[in-house]
């Protein structure tokens, strides 16, 4: 929620596009994990009627191992 308020992105006209996961180690009990996330891409689609953002995320384990990636599309129409 706090990406969609620093992009100024009404809630009203958001959908959810597309999600994926990938991982990549496996994570057990007592991990200590963190997550960093950014805006990957932002592109204009139809003539500016809609725009898809992409978000990932990568987490990590406690020594720097990245455990898996997730990310999703929104798509905010305009």
């Amino acid at each position: 929620m706090l990406m969609l308020a620093a992009l100024d992105v009404p809630i009203e006209r958001l959908l959810h596009g597309e999600q994926s996961f990938t991982y990549s180690t496996p994570v057990c009990a007592g991990d200590v994990l963190t997550l960093k996330a950014k805006v990957a891409d932002i592109v204009d689609k139809k003539g500016g009627a809609m725009e898809l953002i992409t978000h990932r995320t990568t987490v990590t384990n406690q020594r720097g191992e990245t455990v898996g990636e997730m990310s999703s599309v929104l798509v905010v129409r305009n």
